[in-house]
């Protein structure tokens, strides 16, 4: 990927001075104490070589190297250094800014003439004489277009030169105290007799001589080499050596090829310096220092913490690793970290993650057709890492992503794609991994592959009916002060707003609970009162918490700052939460509670207690009495059931007269599924934790049945529980012999 030709904005890429903050002002250095590329040598080494031109014939310098690679930075620093002479004068010469090519060569005289010394006569009369001769130069300029083509100059074309003079061009010389001009031929012979009696020699630097028109871009050039060839005149160009061999190319005297526009651009530069290339380790230092001043700016860490491990990441690392870093110029870095500061602005802090920020902003900037498709690939993008790979899966490989890069409307060359790809994979880790590739572990940031987050990084601002993070933990906060949400909050709003936008605010209010839970901040005691004031927005339409859903990890996150109330009773805690819920609730929510608290103390046991009877005795009446209780049956709390429980479960079971069939029996869930299959109605595990597989005695159970005679699957009747327990142990235990 080379990063080195981009669109011309402002200025030659260089440093910013410490004064601009985040901005990227595309402005170069003032002093040799900016250079932080180590350039400076580069910069003095060119500037001996050119004084050593001292007085003698003017000689042509050149300066080249790519757009934003720092060339008007090293011109400063040339100038910095030539300023230190007594016999030099340094000036700048600005071609684009001229209107036309026949102004320009006025504007290049005005130049030479603002270099002569005005403090002394032989300095006031060379400036005179060169003021003189703009209006004939600038006639001249309008013949030199139309018979100069390369610099060997016939006499023909300079006899016509000197008749160029017309009364037009001798009335408008009045304003200059000076001698009726003479033909051109003479009066370029007195200006350099008068420029070499100065005792001056003048440096002429032409910058960005690549943003010129072709005609433009000629006149300057026979302008330096034949205008203004006085001697002690000497110039400097500064230019992307490809951008002016286009323009070349692409005038009459190149129609022959390239190579008659190279010898020309040889024969106009007869010193030509290379620009050094930016080196690695610099790049990734004016990376690391452009993401931290932008990070700081905007309160985001650039270390991250492995979850399981505890490994530290640096961030900045991890995206050197992901770009070209050797292909970037000055300008490619400040104009892409310039865009990152930029899209975080429009934002709240913690509303995007800085490092996925950085990335997308690469892709946008430097593959803009990848970037313009990942909305619409957002449904395969958009999720966590699966847990395992499913080899029937019919997801998209590795190759066929590479293909799809590679080919329109993308286009990537390979060694591209494989490179974006890796971005990619970093970005929305669901994508298939390839080799040697990073991936982060953060489920805390707002990261792009949420689907909570994903569309903001396209939006350059908030979704329509998005709320930022800080609104947010604003709207927690006042949770967990007082325990409700006030109306017209934005939280509140966002919650009660139903569909997508309550469900993307409940992923973020859990999101935001999880960073709190892992906090010091402390508890006020109004966790249970924030969970009352939510219920119906978290127990959602069906009134019932689901595994998947936010509102049963928001309900435990909830919990379990209730339970390290230290002026608490947590028992009580406990009892106020089986008040707000039903008890198949409560045990869905106690389950999660006690999973995500293995080593959970013997208070926290304890303060289950009353519940943990209540689920037992529940249970025994489900398997005593015909039809299920209303407070649940006993598959509602298999989940919440621990290994002591299905333990007293069983001694229960055994001082009764219960048979293993009558256990089986209330092992058979609803269903509205004609099917035969195990699964859709027998649920095993907790049959067998009840009783282990060697003490099955089918002697408990009625006769075989075949799959004909089960009931229809609607009928939930006790005696079409019993048929179905009894087929499915006899058809397990037949599979198992």
């Amino acid at each position: 990927m080379n990063l080195t030709q981009e669109g011309a904005v402002g200025d030659d890429g260089s440093e910013p001075g410490p004064a601009d903050g985040t901005l990227y002002r595309d402005a170069s250095i003032t002093s040799f104490d900016d250079d932080t590329i180590g350039r400076e040598t580069f910069a003095r080494r060119v500037a001996a070589r050119i004084e050593s031109a001292q007085s003698g014939p003017s000689v042509v310098f050149g300066l080249a190297g790519p757009w934003g690679s720092g060339k008007t930075s090293v011109l400063t620093m040339i100038k910095l250094a030539m300023d230190k002479s007594d016999t030099w004068t340094v000036v700048e010469f600005t071609p684009w800014s001229a209107n036309d090519p026949h102004d320009l060569i006025g504007e290049f005289y005005q130049a030479i003439a603002d270099a002569m010394p005005v403090d002394s006569p032989a300095g006031r009369k060379a400036r005179n004489l060169l003021m003189s001769a703009i209006p004939t130069t600038t006639q001249l300029g309008k013949v030199a277009l139309e018979g100069l083509i390369d610099s060997k100059l016939g006499d023909g074309t300079w006899s016509k030169m000197a008749g160029t003079l017309s009364d037009d061009v001798a009335s408008r010389l009045e304003d200059f105290a000076a001698p009726a001009p003479n033909p051109f031929r003479k009066q370029f012979d007195q200006i350099s007799e008068a420029v070499k009696k100065t005792g001056r020699q003048v440096l002429v630097i032409v910058d960005d001589l690549d943003r010129l028109h072709v005609d433009e871009l000629l006149t300057v050039l026979k302008s330096v080499r034949l205008l203004g060839r006085f001697p002690g005149v000497h110039y400097l160009l500064s230019y992307d050596r490809k951008t002016v061999l286009d323009l070349l190319s692409a005038a009459d005297m190149a129609r022959e090829g390239t190579g008659r526009a190279e010898a020309y651009l040889e024969k106009m530069v007869q010193y030509p310096f290379a620009l050094p290339p930016l080196q690695s380790v610099h790049a990734r230092r004016e990376i690391r220092e452009q993401i931290s001043r932008i990070a700081a700016a905007n309160s985001s860490s650039l270390t991250r913490v492995h979850p399981i491990h505890g490994r530290t990441t640096d961030l900045v690392d991890e995206l050197t690793s992901l770009l070209p870093v050797d292909n970037m110029t000055l300008r490619a870095i400040y104009r892409w970290t310039g865009q990152v500061d930029t899209v975080l602005t429009l934002f709240g802090q913690r509303d995007l993650d800085l490092v996925d920020t950085a990335l997308v902003t690469y892709l946008r900037l430097h593959h803009a057709s990848v970037y313009d498709r990942l909305t619409s690939w957002r449904s395969e993008l958009v999720g966590t890492p699966p847990r395992m790979i499913d080899m029937r899966s019919k997801h998209a490989s590795v190759e066929d992503w590479l293909a799809r890069l590679t080919t329109e409307p993308n286009a990537l060359p390979e060694a591209d794609a494989a490179d974006v790809y890796k971005i990619l994979y970093y970005l929305f880790p669901r994508l298939p991994q390839p080799t040697a590739s990073r991936t982060r572990s953060d489920d805390d940031a707002p990261r792009v592959h949420l689907g909570e987050y994903f569309d903001r990084y396209f939006a350059f601002g908030l979704p329509e009916g998005d709320i930022s993070d800080l609104a947010v933990s604003a709207g927690i906060e006042t949770l967990l002060d007082t325990g409700e949400l006030p109306t017209g909050e934005p939280l509140d709003v966002s919650l009660r707003a139903g569909g997508d936008i309550a469900n993307v605010t409940l992923k973020k209010l859990r999101r935001e609970l999880t960073r709190i839970s892992t906090s010091e901040l402390p508890t006020q005691g109004n966790e249970l009162k924030a969970i009352c004031h939510l219920k119906p927005i978290l127990l959602g339409e069906n009134s019932r918490f689901s595994y998947l859903g936010e509102g049963l990890h928001i309900t435990v996150s909830l919990l379990q700052r209730a339970m390290k109330n230290e002026n608490g009773d947590a028992r009580e805690t406990v009892n106020t939460l089986r008040q707000a819920f039903d008890l198949p609730n409560v045990a869905t929510v106690l389950s999660m509670f006690r999973s995500g608290n293995a080593n959970y103390s013997g208070e926290i046991e304890a303060a289950m207690q009353d519940v943990r009877d209540e689920i037992l005795d529940i249970c025994m009446r489900d398997l005593t009495e015909d039809n299920p209780p209303a407070e649940g049956q006993m598959l509602s709390f298999t989940d919440y059931l621990s290994p002591n429980m299905y333990h007293e479960l069983r001694n229960r079971i055994d001082s009764s007269d219960l048979t293993q069939h009558d256990v089986a029996a209330r092992m058979v869930r609803r269903t509205s599924i004609g099917l035969t299959g195990l699964r859709e109605f027998f649920i095993r595990e907790p049959f067998e934790t009840i009783f282990p597989r060697a003490e099955w005695d089918l002697n408990q159970f009625p006769p075989a049945c075949t799959a004909e005679d089960l009931p229809e699957a609607d009928d939930y009747s006790l005696e079409a529980r019993r048929t179905r327990a009894s087929y499915a142990v006899r058809q397990i235990v037949a599979e198992a012999s």
